[in-house]
């Protein structure tokens, strides 16, 4: 079951039952520590109850957001977007895979490969998730600029985009935000809010496949995408989000050995960007 390059991105059904079961262990598991740990409350799901298939998209600030991200979501489900140098990895790629994950190969074919999977995404369970920011920043709440890939890929199949935005909100102990145990200091975990923000849709395009009147799909997924920006944006700072707590990106996992070429791009230039995706 181990990936390989050129192989199908989504291998795993909702109902293969190493999948199903391993998920919702996992997102039991998830659900446990986000109520312990992060005091977890979570807003808007009823914008999912109407939507059949759709694009969701997050801002990326925790290791943990994709397990954050199910529980937010549950009862309904989604595929996570990753890098494909991390299903290389031998078990943990495979692991990861069977828990939701599609890795975004690095091709100039990338952005039909993701047309294919999307639309077996949308049809079970219906969702298909990316980190348009493309790498985790920890503990952010300012928002990176995104990447048009996820968008491009929502005006080319006519379906909505869902933000879902993590708010970190700023917890301490007698005033201190660290711990000190056994000479070590911890940081005290923020308290973390979750936004099920309302779809948004991408605009009309005529028969040929272009945005009307006259804009391409390419330029409309750039105004989706500062648009959607900027909502998650307005929804941290509307929740409080601490802008105080950023500790920069998160590093990489340790490249597989096949996965050190640079990214081949498509020669349209609207194939979506490696960064498109989880990390």
């Amino acid at each position: 079951m181990a990936y390989a390059r050129g192989a199908r991105i989504i291998r795993f059904a909702p109902a293969f039952l190493p999948f199903f079961l391993l998920y919702h262990f996992a997102v039991s598991v998830v659900r446990l520590f986000d109520w312990m740990i992060y005091d977890i409350r979570i807003s808007g799901r009823e914008n999912l109850r109407r939507v059949n298939r759709a694009i969701l998209v997050s801002n990326h600030t925790l290791l943990l957001d994709p397990g954050i991200i199910a529980h937010a979501i549950r009862p309904r489900r989604t595929y996570f977007t990753m890098l494909e140098e991390t299903a290389l990895i031998p078990w943990l790629g495979t692991f990861v895979r069977l828990l939701g994950g599609v890795p975004i190969p690095e091709r100039p074919d990338a952005l039909r490969i993701l047309d294919a999977a999307a639309q077996r995404a949308f049809h079970a369970p219906g969702f298909l998730h990316f980190f348009p920011e493309g790498e985790c920043y920890r503990g952010n709440q300012d928002l990176m600029p995104f990447h048009p890939g996820a968008f491009l890929l929502a005006c080319r199949l006519r379906v909505p985009v869902i933000p879902v935005t993590t708010v970190l909100h700023r917890r301490t102990w007698r005033g201190r935000a660290t711990l000190h145990v056994a000479g070590r200091d911890f940081r005290i975990p923020p308290r973390v809010s979750v936004v099920v923000g309302a779809p948004v849709f991408p605009p009309p395009v005529d028969a040929a496949g272009a945005a009307s009147p006259g804009v391409s799909p390419r330029r409309a997924a750039r105004a989706m995408s500062a648009a959607v920006r900027e909502a998650m944006q307005q929804t941290i700072d509307a929740e409080g989000g601490c802008k105080s707590m950023s500790r920069g990106q998160m590093p990489r996992l340790m490249k597989h050995r096949d996965a050190a070429s640079p990214p081949a791009e498509a020669a349209t230039g609207d194939a979506p960007r490696p960064r498109d995706r989880a990390v």
